[in-house]
């Protein structure tokens, strides 16, 4: 009878503990600044051209007393990320002041809102922001969303991220094909469907990847992934993928 070597045992056990902890150290290094080019990577790698990437974020900064602190709060904020927001507030309706900052630089469009609700003479203050770009501008926007993210952080805000990737394929794909992209990209990601609604045109599919963290809940779960495609009858079949969800039209 044959008896099982040591250095065999040592050796299943190297194997084994490659199989499982090489991807999840693969996993972990996808940070929150680094969604977008994932996801772009794989979008081109599907097939996908002309591709859009939009990087968003909102967070509440708390309660001021005043305009004029609504004011010095923009000044602030404009200072530590560091974007030449107006010296005047736009007014919108009757009970809300912005001050904006709108730029193009190295082919990235930013536009960054500090927003004041009025309440009871007081003020409600969000910080918004939005980027433009594509996959050359992409480590443009993966830097500035890095330095914005960390200026939050550092004032103990946790700001929430939503990026959106828009393309179009060339072939003018039937519903089922439609699936069948889509799902691709589901695997390439390891993702688990949570919900899929369709019509003649159009398919979306939701689920969630553990290359990331933040997600939402549907229904109990947690989602971080939507991918959309609808045919465009004149072009081809477009395509949109959004995390935690598309946040723009598809």
């Amino acid at each position: 009878m044959k008896t099982w070597s040591p250095w065999l045992s040592i050796v299943a056990l190297i194997v084994v503990g490659m199989v499982y902890w090489i991807p999840a150290l693969a996993k972990e290094q996808v940070a929150d600044h680094q969604v977008a080019g994932r996801l772009l990577a794989i979008i081109e790698e599907s097939g996908a051209t002309d591709l859009e990437v939009q990087m968003r974020s909102r967070v509440s900064l708390g309660e001021v007393e005043s305009p004029d602190a609504l004011k010095e709060l923009a000044n602030k904020w404009a200072a530590e990320l560091s974007v030449p927001m107006a010296d005047d507030a736009l007014a919108r309706q009757d009970h809300v002041l912005a001050y904006q900052a709108n730029l193009f630089q190295n082919g990235v469009h930013m536009s960054v809102e500090l927003t004041g609700i009025s309440k009871n003479g007081a003020f409600d203050t969000y910080l918004v922001w939005q980027l433009i770009g594509n996959r050359k501008s992409l480590p443009y926007m993966e830097s500035i969303q890095e330095h914005w993210t960390k200026a939050l952080s550092k004032a103990d805000f946790i700001p929430q991220f939503s990026t959106c990737i828009r393309g179009m394929y060339n072939d003018k794909m039937s519903v089922d094909q439609q699936e069948g992209r889509i799902l691709s990209i589901f695997n390439a990601l390891q993702a688990k469907e949570r919900e899929r609604l369709k019509d003649e045109t159009v398919v979306s599919i939701s689920g969630y990847t553990d290359w990331w963290d933040s997600s939402i809940m549907l229904d109990g779960e947690k989602m971080n992934l939507q991918v959309a495609t609808h045919l465009d009858r004149q072009a081809g079949t477009r395509i949109t993928v959004g995390t935690p969800i598309i946040t723009v039209e598809y």
